[in-house]
């Protein structure tokens, strides 16, 4: 049996609303993922779509939808309000479902529409909501989105199981017809529950409690941070998403599907393996939250469990890579390389998309946590289109540079957060101390007698690089690389290039990331002062 996994500052007046936006947040996945395999099945036999078209379609609705959660989070935070965010975007994807159930081709266009609306509000205000019912340290505030992680995959589970069954047994109305049946759950449990939700004025109040031109300027270094963190979190976004593409394809292609236990033989298929990734998920969670209860004092930063999740990201696409070298090129190989490789990947899975969100979410100045939100899922949209991009190489390279590629890009993130890790926790220290207006570490201003919190920066501030240095750092990739890929040059010339491209893009690369995302951060926070 698990110990209290309550977190310690969400006590009976955080612990309901939690357990209450974790119900709706399992409505609306379990919802979403009834429909989600079988949309492409769906839009052909009911309106004559054709496959292509259909795969296009569900890109593309998926893209939007992450994508407009940074409209959706700017409105929420000029005042829409997360609360009417997520009771509104429920409400319009049960209408979106009903009208998929009712199955008219009229009312397809219009009921994605409302869809794509419903989920852009929906993940902004719900996240920004989690975020507020814990008003703890760290540990609290991650172990309520592990809490909500763990909401998230039991309705990915129930969701999955529950189409396969309506569709095959009740038809394409009984499957949308149980999505807007779960997603109006979720509008009657947030009417009912709607007392008990963080409200909106609470958080303004508490914003403009700390406007100070000292709290202005570490608000816009807070949004860089946020910047940043969403800027390498497309990297994690870019590999979760093989777990549907690359990795479902070298199970299918190169993989020994046959297993032989006990004398019995089983088929392993890429279903299975995707299947087990999401329960090694679901088993790592309730790990990860009794963890939280025992580290207390002692925990670890969530910036480095973060570093610790894109090292895990890496080894997970170093095992594949190895898998590809050992035969799984041109042949079939164990399924124990992708057991492995599932095994690290849910790890960073837990590690990163739970934590960064919790973490984006209390660097976030109190009137700008939509906006925040927003880019986080953004970043998530980037990188699925990452993915796709990819994807047009599987078949041109071999397994283990494409893995390898996805390895490296892994390790550069790590590269990218690794500098800039105390900085960051110096920022989540210095947000957590504005929330309290904690009365030590005091001075009176002598024209104003008021007191204004002095909290020491860190020494360890990165200086803004020369052009020269950025220069030589791209040439040092951008040159070898062309005389690797100029076929005029002789087979030796073109190896050494490529050796010398590789090891500089390897040593470079993830400087130049960092740098980039820097300077990006610094113009949104230049804007926002």
């Amino acid at each position: 049996m698990l110990p209290n996994l309550r977190p310690s500052s969400v006590s009976r007046h955080g612990f309901l609303p939690l357990l209450l936006l974790c119900a709706v947040q399992g409505c609306e996945r379990f919802a979403f993922v009834a429909m989600l395999p079988l949309f492409v099945l769906y839009a052909h036999e009911r309106h004559g779509i054709p496959t292509p078209t259909g795969l296009l379609v569900l890109a593309v609705f998926q893209a939007l939808s992450q994508l407009g959660g940074l409209p959706a989070g700017w409105l929420a935070d000029r005042g829409f309000g997360s609360r009417a965010s997520v009771l509104l975007s429920a409400t319009l994807l049960a209408c979106g479902y009903g009208e998929l159930a009712l199955g008219p081709s009229l009312l397809f266009w219009p009921a994605l529409g409302l869809m794509v609306v419903g989920h852009s509000f929906f993940r902004t205000g719900l996240h920004v909501l989690i975020g507020n019912v814990s008003l703890g340290d760290a540990t609290a505030r991650e172990r309520v989105f592990l809490w909500h992680y763990l909401a998230i995959n039991v309705g990915y589970a129930a969701g999955g199981l529950f189409g396969e069954w309506a569709h095959q047994h009740h038809g394409w109305a009984w499957l949308f017809g149980g999505s807007a049946v779960a997603t109006a759950g979720a509008v009657a449990l947030l009417s009912a529950g709607w007392p008990l939700l963080p409200s909106d004025a609470e958080k303004a109040s508490a914003a403009s409690s700390v406007s100070s031109p000292t709290a202005s300027t570490s608000a816009a270094e807070r949004m860089r941070a946020v910047w940043l963190l969403c800027g390498v979190a497309v990297v994690f976004w870019l590999a979760a998403q093989q777990a549907g593409s690359s990795l479902a394809l070298f199970a299918a292609m190169s993989t020994v599907q046959e297993w032989t236990v006990a004398g019995r033989s089983f088929h392993i298929g890429p279903g299975h393996f995707a299947s087990l990734h999401g329960l090694m998920v679901l088993a790592l969670l309730p790990a990860f939250l009794a963890l939280n209860v025992r580290q207390r004092g002692q925990a670890t930063s969530t910036t480095a469990k973060m570093l610790w999740g894109y090292v895990a990201t890496a080894a997970a696409f170093v095992v594949m890579a190895g898998a590809g070298l050992g035969g799984g090129d041109g042949g079939r190989v164990s399924g124990g390389w992708l057991v492995s490789c599932y095994l690290f990947l849910s790890l960073a899975e837990v590690l990163l998309a739970p934590l960064g969100v919790s973490l984006v979410t209390r660097l976030a100045p109190k009137d700008k946590a939509g906006q925040a939100v927003g880019l986080w899922f953004a970043g998530c949209a980037l990188g699925n289109g990452l993915a796709g991009v990819l994807g047009l190489s599987w078949e041109r390279w071999p397994h283990h540079r494409y893995f390898a590629l996805l390895a490296g890009s892994a390790l550069g993130a790590a590269a990218v957060l690794l500098p800039r890790r105390r900085r960051i926790d110096w920022l989540t220290a210095l947000s957590s101390s504005a929330s309290k207006q904690p009365e030590t570490c005091e001075r009176k201003d002598t024209m104003t007698s008021s007191p204004d919190l002095i909290i020491h920066k860190p020494n360890d501030s990165l200086p803004t690089p020369s052009r020269a240095v950025l220069l030589l750092a791209t040439l040092a990739i951008l040159v070898p690389g062309g005389m690797a890929i100029d076929w005029g040059q002789s087979l030796l010339i073109r190896g050494l290039s490529s050796i010398v491209s590789g090891l500089a893009l390897l040593l470079g690369g993830s400087y130049l990331l960092g740098q980039g995302f820097e300077c990006l951060a610094r113009k949104q926070a230049a804007n926002q002062i």
